[in-house]
C-alpha cells in the first residue's frame, strides 16, 4: 500500500480536529498497531486507528482480544488528554501530544513505513524514548528505550511547499549535477517527497511526457508541472471520498487507498488488473483495508494446519494423475509393440535396439551387468530376452500392459479416496474460516449519548441518568438538569447523581419510580463495593442543588450543597440486574440542553444495547436478564459468565446471533464498582 506523506497530512489533519479537549479512556491492539479510545465530557466518543500505514477515526472495532506487551506500556496515557495530532514535517510520520493532569507530557510518533513502528517518548525530556513498538538501529538514528527520537533522513521537498519559484530553484540547482540520462519524471520523483501515484498524476495532469529527458525541461514544462502540483493538492483537501484499489487474483498489484482516483488506477482497470471501490470517506476505505487484513490473517491463522494437509494432498493427487497418464500411454504402446511383434513373427526380438531401449525406460527391461549387459526381465530375474521369440514377447508385452492397467486402477482408487480426503479437508477449512469470520466484531455500533454515563429506563418509560465520577457528576447536574427533572443522591459517601427526566408538571415522582431510582442511586454508589446490604437515598429538586457551599464551608469537586427539605427513601436493597435491550424497545428520549452534541437516541437499524439497572425496569424491556448483588467474583471473568448466560437465554435466534457480538467490554461498562454475584436469572415467558 503507498500511502504518501500529503495523505498523512491531510489524515492527522482529520484527526486532530476531531479530539479537541478529549482525553485516553481506553488503548487496545490491533493489527500492526493501536487503537485509542477517547472520550469527551459532553460529545460522542471517538476511536482512533493507529496502524503501520496511516491514522484515522474509525468507526469499527478493530481491536484485537489480546494486548500486545507495547500497548499495555501504552496504558499509562490512559486519562492523559490528547492535545494534538500532527504530521511531522515531509515525513510519513504522525506524532501524538498527550498531557496528563499533573502536567506530564508525552508524545507518541507514529511511523508509516516500511513496517511501521510506534515509539513512545518523554517530551519534557527533548523526546527521550520511553518504550518502541520495534526496537531498530540504523545509521542515523537508534530506536531504543533511553535514546533520544531522532526524525529519519528527510525524503525531499514536500508536496504542498511546491509551486513555480520553489520548483525552478529546484531545477536550476540540480542542473549543476550530473543527469544526462535520468528521465524529468525521475528527477521529479527524486526531489519531490511523496508516493509514486502521485508522481505519475502529477506528469499526466501536466501532459508531459514521463520519458522526457529531465534536462530538456522548458519554463513552460515547469509552469504546467506546478500547475498540475497546485491542482492536485487542491483535489486531494476538497476530497471527502475514499477509494480503493482492489487487484483481480489474477493481478500481482497490491491494495492501495486513496482520496481521488488517480489516472494509473483507471489503466490497471482498463488492462483488467483490478476493480476501485468507492466509500463515502477515506477512513471508512481504510477501515475496509484494515478490516480485509485483519479477516485474511484470522482466516490463515485457523486454517493454517488443515491448508498444509490440503496441500501435501494436492500435491499427491496431482503425482497420482500423473502417473496414471504414463502407466496408459505405456500399456497403449506396449500393446502398439506386441501386436507388431506377433505380425512380424521374428524369431530372435532382441535384434531391435529400439525395442531394447523402449522397454528399459518402461522399467520392463534392465541390462545384466553380470551377463554382459544382456537385457532380461526385471519381474523374472533369470529371464533373459534372446530367449524370447518375436511372437512369445508380444505375448508378454500383452502381459505387461495388463498389470500396468491393473496398476492404474489401484492409483486411481487411492486417487479417489485422497480426493475425498481433499473434498472433506477443505469442507471443513471453509468451515473453520467461516466461522473465524463471523466471530470477527468489526462492526462497531455508534454509542449513545446517555452511554457515556450511568443509565436506565423507568418502568415508565422515563430515563434516568447518573454520573459515573467527580466530572461526570457535575456535568450531570450542570448539563443535564432542567427543571422538570428530580435529582436523587445517596445519603453516603462516594454516591452519583441520578436525575430523573421528564418530570414535567408532577408535584414528585411516583413511589415505584421514587424507589427504582433510589435503587440505582444506592446501587452504583461505595456501597456496592463495600458491600452493604442496604442504604438510604433521597430525592430533592433541581433548585434545590447548589454549586457552592455556604460561606465558610467547602465543596469537593463533583459535589453539590443541597438546600431545604431531603425525600428520604430508607433501607434501599443493594441490588442490581443486567439484561440486553433490543433497540426496537427502546422509546424516543426527549432532546435534553446537549441536543446539538448527542448522538440520536434512535436509530434505523435494530441494535442490541447492555443496560444494567433495576430488575423492575430491566424486566419490562429484556427478554432475559440475571440480578446480581455485591460478592467475590471479579470483573472480567464475572462479565464473561454473564454475557455467556444472557446470550443462551435469547430465544429469538437473529437476536442471539447480534448478541453474541456484543463487545466483553459492553458489559463489563455497565457493572458498579466492585466484585460480584449472580443470585437469580430470569426471562420472558
Amino acid at each position: 500500500m503507498e500511502i504518501s506523506a500529503i495523505e498523512i497530512h491531510l489524515l492527522c489533519d482529520k484527526v486532530s480536529k476531531s479530539i479537541d479537549d478529549y482525553f485516553v479512556s481506553g488503548i487496545y491492539s490491533m493489527e500492526d498497531g493501536a487503537l485509542f479510545r477517547v472520550n469527551h465530557s459532553t460529545k460522542s466518543e471517538r476511536l482512533i486507528a493507529v496502524s503501520s500505514f496511516a491514522t484515522w477515526i474509525t468507526t469499527k472495532n478493530l481491536s484485537i482480544a489480546q494486548a500486545t506487551s507495547f500497548v499495555s506500556h501504552l496504558r499509562v496515557l490512559e486519562r492523559f488528554a490528547l492535545i494534538s495530532v500532527e504530521q511531522i514535517g515531509n515525513e510519513r510520520i504522525a506524532k501524538f501530544s498527550f498531557e496528563s493532569k499533573k502536567g506530564e507530557k508525552r508524545n507518541l510518533f507514529a511511523e508509516f513505513f516500511s513496517r511501521g513502528n510506534l515509539i513512545l517518548t518523554d517530551s519534557s525530556s527533548g523526546d527521550k524514548i520511553i518504550d518502541v513498538q520495534n526496537p531498530q538501529s540504523f545509521r542515523h538514528r537508534i530506536l531504543k528505550a533511553g535514546e533520544k527520537y531522532i526524525l529519519p533522513p528527510s525524503r525531499g521537498v514536500p508536496l504542498q511547499d511546491i509551486d513555480f519559484q520553489k520548483l525552478s530553484s529546484i531545477f536550476n540547482a540540480s542542473a549543476k549535477e550530473d543527469v544526462e540520462d535520468l528521465s524529468a519524471i525521475r528527477w521529479f520523483g527524486r526531489n519531490i517527497g511523496t508516493s509514486r501515484k502521485f508522481v505519475q498524476e502529477i506528469f499526466f495532469r501536466a501532459k508531459l511526457n514521463p520519458d522526457l529527458v529531465a534536462k530538456s525541461l522548458s519554463v513552460e514544462d515547469l509552469e504546467h508541472i506546478s500547475m498540475a502540483c497546485e491542482n492536485l493538492r487542491v483535489e486531494l483537501q476538497r476530497s471527502e471520498k475514499g477509494y480503493i484499489l482492489l487487484p483481480t487474483e489474477e493481478s500481482d498489484l497490491e491494495i492501495d487507498v486513496c482520496p481521488i482516483v488517480p489516472n494509473s488506477w483507471n489503466q490497471q482497470v482498463e488492462r483488467h488488473l483490478a476493480t476501485i471501490i468507492q466509500f463515502p470517506t477515506l477512513s471508512e476505505a481504510l477501515d475496509e483495508v484494515l478490516m480485509q487484513a485483519i479477516i485474511l490473517e484470522r482466516r490463515r491463522s485457523v486454517s493454517q494446519r488443515t491448508r498444509a494437509r490440503a496441500a501435501e494432498l494436492s500435491s499427491a493427487i496431482t503425482k497420482q494423475a500423473a502417473q496414471i497418464e504414463v502407466n496408459s500411454n505405456r500399456a497403449d504402446e506396449l500393446r502398439i509393440m506386441a501386436r507388431n511383434l506377433i505380425t512380424s513373427q521374428l524369431e530372435k526380438s532382441d535384434s531391435d535396439p529400439k525395442i531394447i531401449r523402449k522397454l528399459v525406460s518402461y522399467d520392463i527391461l534392465e541390462l545384466s551387468k553380470t551377463a554382459g549387459n544382456q537385457p532380461k526381465f526385471l519381474t523374472e530375474p533369470r529371464s533373459f530376452l534372446k530367449s524370447y521369440s518375436g511372437t512369445a514377447l508380444g505375448s508378454r508385452l500383452f502381459d505387461e500392459a495388463k498389470r500396468l492397467d491393473s496398476e492404474t486402477r489401484k492409483i486411481k482408487e487411492i486417487m479417489t479416496g485422497l480426493e475425498m480426503q481433499k473434498e472433506t479437508l477443505d469442507e471443513t477449512t471453509r468451515s473453520h474460516e467461516e466461522k473465524a469470520e463471523r466471530r470477527l466484531i468489526t462492526e462497531r455500533r455508534e454509542r449513545q449519548w446517555f452511554e457515556r454515563y450511568r443509565w436506565f429506563l423507568t418502568s415508565d418509560k422515563r430515563l434516568g441518568l447518573g454520573g459515573r465520577d467527580s466530572t461526570s457528576n457535575s456535568v450531570i447536574v450542570n448539563k443535564y438538569t432542567s427543571y422538570e427533572d428530580v435529582v436523587f443522591h445517596a445519603d453516603l459517601h462516594g454516591s452519583p447523581f441520578f436525575i430523573l427526566k421528564n418530570q414535567k408538571s408532577e408535584k414528585s415522582p411516583p413511589d415505584e419510580i421514587a424507589l427504582e431510582m433510589a435503587q440505582a442511586t444506592v446501587s452504583f454508589s461505595r456501597a456496592w463495593k463495600d458491600e452493604l446490604g442496604s442504604g438510604d437515598a433521597f430525592w430533592v429538586y433541581p433548585d434545590q442543588v447548589k454549586k457552592s457551599a455556604p460561606s465558610g464551608e467547602y465543596l469537593p469537586r463533583g459535589s453539590f450543597f443541597i438546600e431545604g427539605k431531603k425525600n428520604f427513601i430508607r433501607h434501599v436493597k443493594v441490588e442490581l440486574s443486567v439484561g440486553i435491550m433490543s433497540s426496537a424497545n427502546f422509546p424516543i428520549i426527549e432532546k435534553s440542553s446537549d441536543s446539538s452534541n448527542r448522538d440520536q437516541s434512535t436509530t434505523d437499524s435494530v441494535s442490541l444495547l447492555v443496560v444494567c439497572g433495576p430488575e423492575k425496569s430491566i424486566a419490562k424491556y429484556c427478554e432475559s436478564w440475571i440480578r446480581i448483588a455485591p460478592g467475590k467474583e471479579k470483573g472480567s471473568m464475572f462479565a464473561r459468565r454473564l454475557k455467556q448466560q444472557l446470550v443462551n437465554k435469547i430465544k429469538d435466534q437473529k437476536e442471539k446471533e447480534v448478541s453474541k457480538k456484543l463487545p466483553l467490554d459492553d458489559f463489563l461498562r455497565v457493572l458498579p464498582s466492585g466484585s460480584y454475584k449472580i443470585v437469580l436469572e430470569r426471562q420472558k415467558n
